[in-house]
Protein backbone atom coordinates (compact mmCIF):
# COMPACT_ATOMS: atom_id res chain seq x y z
CA UNK A 1 0.00 0.00 0.00
CA UNK A 2 1.27 3.40 -0.70
CA UNK A 3 0.57 6.40 1.45
CA UNK A 4 0.52 10.04 1.12
CA UNK A 5 1.03 12.40 4.14
CA UNK A 6 -0.23 16.27 4.67
CA UNK A 7 -1.08 18.89 6.84
CA UNK A 8 -2.21 21.98 7.43
CA UNK A 9 -2.68 24.94 10.11
CA UNK A 10 -5.11 27.36 10.83
CA UNK A 11 -5.03 30.59 13.56
CA UNK A 12 -8.91 30.56 14.96
CA UNK A 13 -10.14 33.50 16.96
CA UNK A 14 -11.96 31.73 19.59
CA UNK A 15 -10.66 30.60 22.74
CA UNK A 16 -8.65 27.49 22.92
CA UNK A 17 -11.19 25.96 25.33
CA UNK A 18 -14.22 26.31 23.13
CA UNK A 19 -12.73 25.25 19.56
CA UNK A 20 -11.29 22.30 21.94
CA UNK A 21 -15.11 21.66 23.35
CA UNK A 22 -16.52 22.00 19.58
CA UNK A 23 -13.84 19.19 17.83
CA UNK A 24 -13.55 16.83 20.72
CA UNK A 25 -17.23 16.41 19.66
CA UNK A 26 -16.65 13.96 16.87
CA UNK A 27 -19.91 14.33 15.70
CA UNK A 28 -19.46 17.67 14.80
CA UNK A 29 -16.84 16.70 12.33
CA UNK A 30 -20.20 16.32 9.71
CA UNK A 31 -20.09 19.82 9.69
CA UNK A 32 -16.25 20.99 8.54
CA UNK A 33 -15.05 17.50 7.11
CA UNK A 34 -16.52 17.40 4.01
CA UNK A 35 -17.93 14.34 2.72
CA UNK A 36 -18.37 13.37 6.47
CA UNK A 37 -21.79 12.71 7.23
CA UNK A 38 -24.02 10.52 10.53
CA UNK A 39 -21.14 10.90 12.48
CA UNK A 40 -21.71 8.77 15.85
CA UNK A 41 -20.30 7.83 18.80
CA UNK A 42 -20.79 3.80 19.50
CA UNK A 43 -22.14 2.69 22.11
CA UNK A 44 -22.56 6.46 23.62
CA UNK A 45 -19.62 6.07 25.78
CA UNK A 46 -17.36 9.52 26.87
CA UNK A 47 -14.95 10.45 24.07
CA UNK A 48 -10.97 9.10 24.59
CA UNK A 49 -8.47 6.64 23.60
CA UNK A 50 -10.40 3.95 22.00
CA UNK A 51 -13.89 5.69 21.28
CA UNK A 52 -15.27 4.28 18.10
CA UNK A 53 -17.53 6.55 15.68
CA UNK A 54 -19.24 5.30 12.56
CA UNK A 55 -20.67 7.64 10.02
CA UNK A 56 -20.72 7.92 6.09
CA UNK A 57 -17.84 9.22 3.52
CA UNK A 58 -19.14 10.75 0.75
CA UNK A 59 -15.42 9.89 -1.65
CA UNK A 60 -14.97 9.11 -5.56
CA UNK A 61 -18.88 9.28 -6.17
CA UNK A 62 -20.20 6.81 -3.93
CA UNK A 63 -20.88 6.96 0.09
CA UNK A 64 -18.99 4.18 2.00
CA UNK A 65 -19.73 3.54 6.40
CA UNK A 66 -16.60 4.06 7.54
CA UNK A 67 -15.49 2.92 11.40
CA UNK A 68 -12.74 4.80 13.25
CA UNK A 69 -11.19 4.40 16.07
CA UNK A 70 -9.80 7.03 18.58
CA UNK A 71 -6.21 5.99 18.89
CA UNK A 72 -4.74 9.27 20.87
CA UNK A 73 -6.85 11.49 22.86
CA UNK A 74 -5.27 14.18 24.92
CA UNK A 75 -7.90 16.81 26.23
CA UNK A 76 -7.80 20.32 24.99
CA UNK A 77 -4.54 19.26 23.06
CA UNK A 78 -4.45 16.21 20.95
CA UNK A 79 -6.61 13.59 19.07
CA UNK A 80 -5.81 10.96 16.61
CA UNK A 81 -8.01 9.09 14.54
CA UNK A 82 -8.05 6.25 12.75
CA UNK A 83 -10.05 4.80 10.08
CA UNK A 84 -10.61 0.97 10.32
CA UNK A 85 -12.93 0.18 7.46
CA UNK A 86 -14.05 2.86 4.60
CA UNK A 87 -12.89 3.68 1.42
CA UNK A 88 -9.39 4.30 2.23
CA UNK A 89 -7.28 3.66 5.07
CA UNK A 90 -6.13 6.96 6.95
CA UNK A 91 -4.85 8.20 10.18
CA UNK A 92 -5.96 11.98 11.15
CA UNK A 93 -4.46 14.36 13.95
CA UNK A 94 -5.80 17.46 15.20
CA UNK A 95 -3.95 19.19 17.24
CA UNK A 96 -4.53 22.47 19.66
CA UNK A 97 -1.89 25.16 20.67
CA UNK A 98 -2.93 28.65 22.48
CA UNK A 99 -1.56 31.47 21.36
CA UNK A 100 -2.84 34.17 23.76
CA UNK A 101 -6.64 33.79 23.34
CA UNK A 102 -6.92 32.42 19.95
CA UNK A 103 -6.16 28.46 18.98
CA UNK A 104 -3.75 27.32 16.62
CA UNK A 105 -5.17 24.11 15.21
CA UNK A 106 -3.25 21.49 13.16
CA UNK A 107 -4.46 19.38 11.12
CA UNK A 108 -2.21 16.45 9.82
CA UNK A 109 -3.27 13.14 7.95
CA UNK A 110 -1.64 10.42 6.27
CA UNK A 111 -4.53 8.26 3.79
CA UNK A 112 -3.27 5.10 2.17
CA UNK A 113 -4.56 4.12 -1.41
CA UNK A 114 -7.80 1.73 -1.74
CA UNK A 115 -6.99 1.15 -5.15
CA UNK A 116 -4.31 0.54 -7.64
CA UNK A 117 -4.97 3.37 -9.86
CA UNK A 118 -4.74 5.28 -6.40
CA UNK A 119 -1.22 3.86 -5.48
CA UNK A 120 -0.26 4.80 -9.36
CA UNK A 121 -1.01 8.07 -8.68
CA UNK A 122 0.39 8.73 -5.02
CA UNK A 123 3.80 7.63 -6.46
CA UNK A 124 3.59 9.33 -9.84
CA UNK A 125 1.94 12.54 -9.27
CA UNK A 126 2.82 12.76 -5.15
CA UNK A 127 3.84 16.04 -5.25
CA UNK A 128 0.34 17.33 -7.57
CA UNK A 129 -1.49 14.79 -5.22
CA UNK A 130 -0.08 16.20 -1.99
CA UNK A 131 -0.68 19.56 -2.89
CA UNK A 132 -4.46 18.72 -3.62
CA UNK A 133 -4.46 16.90 -0.03
CA UNK A 134 -3.23 20.03 1.63
CA UNK A 135 -5.46 22.58 -0.23
CA UNK A 136 -8.82 20.02 0.53
CA UNK A 137 -7.56 20.02 4.62
CA UNK A 138 -6.82 24.00 4.37
CA UNK A 139 -10.25 24.25 3.43
CA UNK A 140 -11.84 22.24 5.99
CA UNK A 141 -10.21 24.15 8.44
CA UNK A 142 -11.34 27.09 7.29
CA UNK A 143 -14.71 25.95 7.40
CA UNK A 144 -13.99 25.17 11.18
CA UNK A 145 -12.70 28.23 11.72
CA UNK A 146 -16.32 30.20 10.19
CA UNK A 147 -17.62 27.95 11.75
CA UNK A 148 -16.46 29.05 15.12
CA UNK A 149 -16.08 32.58 14.80
CA UNK A 150 -19.17 33.47 12.64
CA UNK A 151 -21.17 30.99 14.00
Amino acid sequence: MVSLSASARMTIDRDPAEVWAYVADVTNQDHWVDGMSDSEVIGGEAIGRGTQIRGVYTYGGGSTPTLMRITEFRAGRLLEIEASEGPFPFTSQLSLERSGSRAIVTNSMTAGSDHIVTSILFTVLRPLMKLMMRRQMRRELAQLKDILEIG
